[in-house]
């Protein structure tokens, strides 16, 4: 039997998984579009994020990772030649395609859908471009994209619909509210120095006596620059989506949305200036004294470091980095903050009922999440002491400076 496929594995393992996809549906592909009796056959190299990043700096000249390419050998009208006269033309190669593993991971997760589902459609999709199509225009992408679906429905691989990825309820809302959260701190390096500066900048802020409207400026600010990195990266991955190629108008779409970052920087450097510039002058340590006179914005500023350790945690999570996380300490936000909150109030008061309270609030919040299989016991039990922990060293940091009375 003729070998339409030839697979290079470039940087990684060889798995038996990765090639039984594939030859299925490259064999799918060529079954489509009538190659079958041709002397064609595609190669197909499945590599690293490195490694593809370098093949797109080193034929298209574009610095940046992605998840396939594909390397035509043919125009389109002589492709129609061959399979017109197919014992006209000797063994020849219909293209490269090149597919990066861990996007396909990385998306299959993002999408919510099979590693097997993601694969095949990345090499369908490779496989179209081999064969002269596109989808840098509206008309060329419907072409595609509906023969890209004839073989994935033919092989049982059927891609979400539009009305898929609207929001059901509130919930699915929130949820997926979330999972952009998650996505945008899991993946974008600005936004991880963002937030490390809004952790910085937050703590700095104990030692500086703030009003309550100051406070509220202060907090809106720091939030402003995030929202403002995240419209930039919900931007950059639209345009991004719609093309790889350069093109005046997206330079213009990413361009702009950079602006808007830097625009709330500028703002955020004068109502710092407005703020902190008078205060700075008077340094000692009655700033250091200040917090005892506002032990709501003490805990105001330990759920936030909670909240932000949390996001980070499941940011690690996430990668394949950190696979223990991953596997068996994945973060529970609720019940991080949830015994955050808990510790908080165990330490300002003395009111056994408030006390109790608390405690059985803390613990069903954590049940919660066990009982809708959300989380494991273990990452349960591990997101509660990451939220006690951290309002304990917290206070325990006010305590040791004689903050706290």
């Amino acid at each position: 039997m003729k070998q339409n496929c030839e697979i290079i594995y470039k940087e990684i393992d060889t798995n038996d998984e990765y090639e039984k996809i594939i030859k299925k549906v490259v064999s799918e592909c060529f079954l489509v579009e009538n190659l079958v009796d041709t002397n064609l056959y595609v190669s197909i190299t499945l590599t690293t994020p490195e490694e593809i990043r370098k093949t797109n700096k080193e034929y298209r000249n574009i610095d940046k990772e992605t998840d396939v390419l594909s390397f035509p050998m043919f125009e389109k009208d002589e492709i129609e030649s061959i399979v017109q006269n197919p014992n006209k033309s000797g063994l020849d190669i219909l293209g490269d395609i090149v597919i990066s593993i861990q996007a396909v991971q990385n998306q299959a997760k993002e999408y919510g859908h099979s590693f097997k589902r993601e694969l095949s459609y990345m090499v369908v999709h490779g496989f179209y471009h081999l064969m002269g199509y596109d989808h840098m225009q509206e008309e060329d992408k419907k072409i595609m994209r509906e023969k890209e679906e004839i073989v994935l429905q033919r092989l049982g691989i059927e891609r979400k619909e539009e009305n898929d990825i609207k929001n059901k309820n509130f919930l699915d809302a929130w949820k997926n509210a979330i999972n952009g959260i998650i996505y945008a701190t899991t993946t974008q390096g600005n936004i991880k120095k963002q937030l490390i500066i809004a952790v910085l900048v937050v703590i700095i802020s104990l030692f500086f006596e703030l009003s309550k409207a100051e406070f509220l400026i202060f907090m809106f600010t720091i939030i402003l620059i995030i929202f403002a990195e995240m419209v930039n990266t919900a931007i950059e991955t639209v345009v991004d989506l719609y093309t790889d190629l350069y093109h005046p108008k997206a330079k213009i779409a990413k361009d702009v949305a950079a602006g808007g970052v830097v625009i709330t920087t500028i703002n955020a450097i004068i109502v710092a200036y407005f703020l902190f510039f008078d205060k700075i002058s008077n340094i000692g340590l009655q700033f250091i004294q200040n917090i005892a006179n506002s032990p709501v914005h003490l805990a105001f500023t330990a759920i936030i470091i909670v909240i932000i350790g949390i996001l980070s945690l499941i940011a690690m999570a996430t990668t394949n980095k950190h696979k223990l996380l991953n596997k068996r300490f994945m973060p529970s936000g609720f019940s991080a903050l949830a015994f955050a909150a808990n510790t908080i109030i165990w330490l300002v008061t003395d009111n056994i009922v408030v006390l109790t309270l608390s405690l059985v609030l803390a613990i069903s919040v954590a049940v919660s999440r066990l009982e809708s299989k959300v989380h494991k016991l273990s990452e349960v039990i591990f997101s509660s002491c990451v939220g006690i922990i951290i309002v304990l060293v917290i206070y325990g940091l006010a305590k040791i400076a004689l903050i706290l009375p």
